[in-house]
């Protein structure tokens, strides 16, 4: 073989192009590198089973959805949902999904998670800012006497107790809007038996009558009777107040 001083040059310059293309690009490792197939993941619509979570850090039953619709500025996306399927999703994060939001799930560790870190929206209620924080619940009542709650924050816009003296109160300031609910059970314990509600706005015999309300301190009264929540009425109680 005749002697070729530059053999060794095109053999170093073989090694550094690219593989399999006669180009003379140099290699660069963070090109050429097999791409990875990314975090599996999916798009679903959270639903409620009939023990949905009031609170983050809880798993919670998600149908998966697909987004479509005409792609130019203004169109309305539709959102197809698989109803058949209901997937378990670990949500953490300071809000709880509500049934209905759309939420982004993640394969992390072997099951699928979800990280809710949206801006919350300020709550108001009527014309009243309400506290981002826990709050309290009173009653009273002449045949069983009078007692206190709290009502846990989720973050967002709702309050809600964990059951007291066979009661769930839930407070929801939306759109500047309070509706007040308090659910009895009429069958079963709670919670887990068969519930009826009385709300605030709402008409006899499922009614709550708002009384008070006040901004500076937070403050909002509900009062009932024969006529508007007799079934509760008939239990002795007559006023439901929160406070912060």
């Amino acid at each position: 073989m005749p002697k070729d001083p530059l053999r060794p040059l095109r053999l170093r310059w073989d090694d550094l192009r690219d593989p399999g293309a006669a180009t003379g690009r140099l290699r660069r490792p963070e090109l050429d590198a097999a791409p990875t197939s990314g975090t599996p993941r999916f798009l679903g619509r959270v639903r409620d089973a009939g023990a949905i979570p009031t609170t983050s850090d809880r798993v919670f039953l998600v149908n998966p959805a697909r987004l479509g619709g005409g792609e130019s500025e203004g169109a309305t996306a539709g959102v197809a949902v698989d109803s058949s399927r209901s997937i378990p999703v670990a949500v953490v994060g300071a809000i709880v999904p509500k049934a209905g939001d759309l939420i982004q799930a993640f394969a992390v560790g072997g099951r699928w998670v979800a990280a809710m870190h949206r801006s919350s929206p300020i709550p108001v209620c009527g014309t009243c800012t309400a506290p981002q924080r826990d709050l309290v619940v009173s009653w009273t009542n002449a045949l069983l006497g009078s007692g206190t709650t709290p009502l846990i924050y989720n973050g967002a816009d709702e309050w809600t107790s964990s059951c007291a003296n066979h009661l769930i109160f839930r407070l929801i300031c939306r759109d500047g809007t309070a509706s007040f609910r308090v659910a009895y059970y009429t069958a079963g314990n709670c919670p887990g038996g068969q519930a009826a509600t009385c709300t605030s706005p709402g008409q006899s015999p499922l009614g709550l009558s708002p009384s008070l309300s006040s901004c500076t301190p937070f403050m909002l009264q509900y009062n009932l009777g024969a006529g508007t929540c007799p079934t509760l009425a008939s239990q002795g109680y007559t006023r439901f107040t929160v406070t912060a």
